[in-house]
Formats: C-alpha cells, sequence, structure tokens
C-alpha cells in the first residue's frame, strides 16, 4: 500500500480506493474535487445554441411545443425536469408524451408525431432520452413545416434525423467531452443554457434556482447508470440533497411510503427502492405512470397515486415470482447450463428481463427469456460482465423478427413458430464457446474481516457517496463465519445473523430467495460470503449490514 494515504484514512479503505485505480492520495482527492463552479459551459454541446435560439423563438412566438421523451427511468425524470424547467421559465402551451413500453416500443413515432401535429398544431418537438436514430418521424414533421430539437445521449446510426438541432455529447462531431451525461443530464443542460440566454436578452422574468431541478438528475443519472464522474458526481451529490427536500408531492409522498423521508439519501435508496417501484408502473401496463408521481402537485391525489405505485410494484413481485418458479423448475432438468432460453404463456411480458437477470445472476450464463404473446414470443436478455448478447442474436438472427440492445441487456422479438429453431441456434452458439468449468467463479474486490466493517468503515461509506457506474459499493468476501441464524421475513427475504470465530457478529440480508429451506438449514454452517456493504438507519440509529450476493459453505 502506498505510504502517501493519509494515516486517518483506514487501511480497508485505501485497499478499496486501490481497486478503483486510485493508486495514489493525490489521484482520489482530484477525483473527488471537482464543484458545481467546474461545469462545463452547456454551450461545448454541438447545437446548444442552435437549440436554444429555436426555442427562445418558440417562446416569443407562444407556439406548440411537444416534449417527447423515452418511457423509461431516464426519460421519466429527464421529461419531469424539462417540463419544470420551462414553466419555471415561463413557457406555455406544453404538451407531453410518451410511448407505451408494450404497445409502441422504444423511439419517436412517425404517427404520433402526425397527430400531434395536425390535433394538437404542434410546431416544435423536443425530445429526451430518445431521437437520434429516429430519421423517419423527423422526416415527416419537417415535410409538414415543424421543427425538431433532439435531446439524446445514447449511440447515433450512420445517418442522423434532419433535426433542427442535435444535442447529444456522443454524437460523432460532439467534442464536448460529456459522453457520461444521460438523457436528464442533456435535459438539464438544455435547461441550463436556455436560462442564462434568456437572462442575457432581458426575456426572464423571475429567476430560479436550477437545483430545484437535481432531484430529477440524480433519479435519472443512478438509474441509467452512466459513470459517476465530473459533473455527474457532483450534480448526483446535490440532487440526493434535493430529493431528500423535494417539493414534488408525488415523490414525497412514495418517499415516507418507502421509510425515505427525513434521512439522508444514498444512491442505492434510489437505485434499490425509489426506481423500482415506480418501473413497475410501465412494467405492469398501470394507469397511473410514473411521469404522474415526479408532476402531481395536489398532496390528496399524490397520496393516492402513490398507493397505485405500491399495487403495481405488488403484482410484479408476485408475477415475477411466479416466472421464477417456472424457471427453477426447468432449471433443475440439466446440471450444468451453458446459456438459458426460455418462452412461456406463463411469463409475463414486463418481467421477462427480471427473470433474464435473476437467472444470469445465478448461473453466470447469458441467459434469455421470452413472453408468449399470440403467434410472437418478446424477450429479454442478459448476460455476465465480461460477456455480450449480440454475437449469439446475432449467430440466430434468421429466426429473429428484431433485435438489439447493448451486451449485457437486449431484447428480442420472435414467431412462436420459430421459438425451437431459435433455441437449437442459441445452443449451437454456446456449444461453440470456451466451457467454464465447475461453479462459478467468486468474484470480488475486496476480501476483508468482520472487525474491518466498523463504524469508521461505515463513516467513510457515507463520506464516499454517491456510489453507481464507475464507482460502486464493493463486493467484500468475508471468510470463516459461521451462521447464528437465519429468520425468513416477508418477500421471500432472509436474514442472517453471521459472526466469526471472535464474536465479532453482522447483520446479512438476501433478498428473494430461491431455496429458503436450504438456506435456513445453514445455521451453526461454516460459510464464505460475498456481499455487499450496506447501512441500514432505524428510529435515528444507523448500522452497517451486508446484502448477500452468494453464500457458500466451507464444510459441514
Amino acid at each position: 500500500m502506498s505510504q502517501d494515504w493519509p494515516q486517518e484514512i483506514p487501511e480497508v479503505v485505501r485497499r478499496w480506493m486501490t481497486t478503483l485505480g486510485f493508486s495514489t492520495y493525490a489521484d482520489f482527492e482530484d477525483f473527488q474535487s471537482f464543484r458545481l463552479k467546474d461545469l462545463a459551459n452547456p454551450s461545448d454541446l454541438k447545437d446548444m445554441d442552435l437549440a436554444v435560439d429555436r426555442l427562445i423563438k418558440a417562446f416569443e412566438n407562444k407556439e406548440n411545443i411537444c416534449l417527447y421523451a423515452d418511457f423509461d427511468m431516464d426519460g421519466t425524470p429527464g421529461l419531469a425536469l424539462l417540463i419544470r424547467g420551462l414553466q419555471y421559465l415561463g413557457f406555455q402551451n406544453l404538451f407531453s408524451f410518451q410511448p407505451d413500453r408494450f404497445d409502441h416500443g422504444y423511439g419517436v413515432h412517425a404517427d404520433i408525431v402526425e397527430d400531434f401535429i395536425d390535433s394538437h398544431k404542434v410546431t416544435l418537438f423536443v425530445t429526451v432520452d430518445v431521437g437520434i436514430t429516429d430519421v423517419e418521424a423527423v422526416r415527416v414533421a419537417k415535410e409538414k413545416g415543424v421543427d425538431f430539437i433532439i435531446t439524446d445521449h445514447h449511440q447515433q446510426k450512420e445517418v442522423l434525423p434532419e433535426a433542427y438541432a442535435i444535442v447529444n455529447p456522443n454524437q460523432k462531431d460532439c467534442s464536448s467531452g460529456l459522453t457520461y451525461l444521460c438523457g436528464t443530464g442533456v435535459a438539464f443542460y438544455l435547461v441550463l443554457a436556455l436560462r442564462r440566454k434568456m437572462k442575457e436578452i432581458g426575456l426572464l422574468q423571475r429567476d430560479f434556482d436550477p437545483k430545484l431541478l437535481l432531484d430529477c438528475f440524480a433519479i435519472g443519472t443512478l438509474t441509467d447508470m452512466v459513470p459517476l464522474v465530473k459533473e455527474n458526481r457532483t450534480l448526483v451529490q446535490h440532487g440526493l440533497l434535493q430529493l431528500a427536500k423535494t417539493q414534488r408531492k408525488g415523490l414525497q409522498k412514495l418517499m415516507q411510503e418507502l421509510n425515505l423521508a427525513n434521512k439522508r439519501l444514498g444512491s442505492t435508496d434510489v437505485s434499490i427502492q425509489l426506481a423500482p417501484k415506480l418501473n413497475a408502473l410501465t412494467r405492469m401496463k398501470w394507469p397511473v405512470q410514473p411521469i404522474d408521481i415526479f408532476l402531481v402537485d395536489n398532496a390528496r391525489e399524490a397520496e393516492e397515486k402513490v398507493a397505485e405505485v405500491m399495487a403495481a410494484h405488488q403484482m410484479r413481485v408476485e408475477i415475477q415470482r411466479q416466472g421464477e418458479e417456472i424457471v427453477e423448475a426447468k432449471l433443475l432438468e440439466k446440471d450444468s447450463w451453458d446459456h438459458v432460453f426460455m418462452w412461456s404463456e406463463r411469463f409475463h411480458k414486463g418481467v421477462v428481463g427480471l427473470l433474464a437477470n435473476k437467472t444470469m445472476q445465478k448461473l453466470q450464463v447469458s441467459s434469455f427469456m421470452g413472453a408468449v404473446l399470440g403467434d410472437k414470443v418478446v424477450g429479454s436478455g442478459r448476460a455476465p460482465d465480461g460477456m455480450d448478447l449480440l454475437p449469439a442474436l446475432d449467430y440466430a438472427s434468421e429466426f429473429l423478427v428484431k433485435f438489439g440492445g447493448h451486451r449485457q441487456a437486449a431484447g428480442f422479438e420472435l414467431k412462436l413458430e420459430n421459438a425451437e429453431a431459435f433455441s437449437q441456434k442459441l445452443a449451437e452458439f454456446f456449444s461453440q464457446q470456451e466451457k467454464r468449468v465447475g461453479p462459478p467463479p467468486l468474484v470480488y474486490d475486496l476480501h476483508v474481516s468482520l472487525p474491518e466493517l466498523n463504524a469508521e468503515f461505515m463513516a467513510w461509506m457515507k463520506k464516499l457517496e454517491p456510489f453507481g457506474q464507475g464507482f460502486p459499493i464493493p463486493t467484500l468476501r468475508l471468510d470463516h463465519l459461521f451462521v447464528g441464524s437465519a429468520k425468513v421475513l416477508k418477500e421471500r427475504h432472509l436474514k442472517f445473523l453471521l459472526k466469526d470465530m471472535h464474536g465479532h457478529s453482522i447483520d446479512a440480508l438476501l433478498f428473494f430467495a430461491d431455496n429458503i429451506d436450504e438456506l435456513k438449514s445453514l445455521s451453526s454452517k461454516r460459510v464464505s460470503v460475498l456481499a455487499q456493504p450496506s447501512i441500514n438507519e432505524y428510529m435515528g440509529r444507523e448500522k452497517l449490514q451486508l446484502l448477500l450476493k452468494d453464500i457458500r459453505v466451507e464444510f459441514a
């Protein structure tokens, strides 16, 4: 361990920082030193000034503007941020739209664009987290004399839409360096640039503090898994503070429901607690949608809508449990799997991604799950770290209607009559890949002992927030522990008391356990575990606990 780290930093924290690539304390200080005053100039983003000028023209002419956002938990907080930001700036005549996850699918759809133009006399569209590949929809608008401002962060294709302005840090000729922004982040920079310009030319009648929008920035950035560096890190830090005191009545009520009110919020409060509950609304095709929770401004309505959020979440949990039972039964048919592909009429289309992810995590192999919808199968795939789904889907693409996504998360669709042939083609592909021998390896960041997980470590966890992509909570390995007790909680969660031979102990939670009886029998067994540390706050008291990722018996 390098000697230039201050002695007041615990040795376990120094080891942790080294695993993240900070070989010296100076590297670590540089990473932590970014401040709001260091934010990039919004005009560094290509086409930003063009977009601002077009919005000012729309403001002066009182044009009807449609804000078109993706349906996910980047597009939704981004839409909420842009709506409120434009309202603060005095914009009126705002319409908004998000495509349905299942009825429409991802993207800007030409027929919807036409409908807004014809029915609502919209003369300007502004996208959030979508649009960079939607050539046809933009072409349709342009033919009708209607402009598009695209704000997005996804990778472009060879041909760009003929939009009035494209603000995307990941387009090929943007030199801003802000490639780590998510869709919500790009929308925030648009509001910053617009506010600055309107102040300069005397159009801003009433100013506002942009920090009011950072609750949305934090939610979008943490859920979209973009790197928590520079602007992102600093703005999420401020965003978590803003979220804790948010004036958005829907978020206030939801945080009360989740016991997140009146506490210091961390990144996992958003990514593990808040966002999945909101996501359940679109997964379950609920009448209430996530954007309603962001925008509702009546306390009674907020309470009613949050009750719907929790109902959708409970339904999602139950439907996912039913799907997992089907998967578990099928997995028993073989001793080992080099990949998994299952399809069923009993799989709900809203949870196939969750089923694929759970199976992938359990077996550490690429996993594909499909819901049978009439004569087609709509599915989702997940791959472990270091693996890539897309070559497998490409290899079997002759049987697919469409597919797309990223290396470790992708969607696909095929005709039901081709499901068996697709399955065989996938099996052929994976049979040609290098086989792993034995159980999945234990992959972790730090080997620690229980005494190292003390109050000082917990204080540093709080100091190092926020955690996320590029700066994750560490996965810890602890050996030679004894299971003092195992208690079943609601929703198939288990709580263990883990002890070492010197009397140190810690609580450990395992969520959505599959084999509860087997795990309960671990009492008095000696185990090794992989887990992430977490701070449990209850009745004003804080306590370090472990969130288990793997638990293995060392010997009986």
